[in-house]
């Protein structure tokens, strides 16, 4: 069996499969961006985090294997918990509904690409003043980093570190220092 053979038929299934599940789809992606909006509005914790089982092993599985936002969105939620636990600000401050939540994401992920790739002057300083006044936990910047194909470097780390030291304590530099020690 060739390649193109095989690519093609896990294409076609993949599809078919698609459009059988076009309906539950778009109603567990439905439940999941009005569940986002009326637990961001409301700053609703526990509605919020109800969302990740929901993604993981309910009905909205069936959305994070189909839309790509979802994927970002239970990121989002895993950096939220991780925040919640650690009693750090969490990512969610600010946000009043799923596209707000989504664009401080896209920001983020933004200014981090910015000073990973250092195309342009005024790009860099533009993602260096958004970091150094966001307040991004260290949760949210090293999962960022990681899940959205960045290929962090050393220097990247020490920036980052340079740039929120403003804001993090000695014990969330401690912890970003050890989470990105040989990366």
């Amino acid at each position: 069996m060739d390649i193109s053979f095989q690519l093609n038929s896990s294409t076609e299934a993949f599809f078919q499969e698609l459009e059988k599940n076009k309906k539950a789809l778009q109603d567990s992606w439905a439940y999941i961006t009005e569940t986002l909006n009326t637990a961001l509005l409301q700053q609703d914790v526990e509605t919020l985090l109800s969302l990740i089982p929901y993604m993981e092993q309910g009905e909205g599985t069936l959305a994070y294997a189909h839309i790509g936002e979802s994927r970002r969105v239970l990121r989002i939620l895993h950096i939220i918990q991780l925040e919640l636990t650690y009693k750090k600000t969490p990512f969610f401050l600010h946000c009043t509904n799923k596209n707000s939540l989504m664009e401080k994401y896209m920001l983020s992920l933004f200014a981090l690409r910015r000073l990973a790739f250092q195309l342009a002057e005024d790009s860099v300083k533009e993602a260096q003043n958004y970091l150094s006044t966001s307040r991004l936990s260290i949760f949210a910047i090293y999962i960022i980093l990681q899940e959205d194909l960045i290929c962090p470097t050393q220097a990247l780390y020490d920036g980052i570190l340079s740039l929120c030291s403003a804001y993090w304590n000695a014990a969330d530099k401690e912890l970003f220092l050890s989470l990105t020690a040989g990366r």
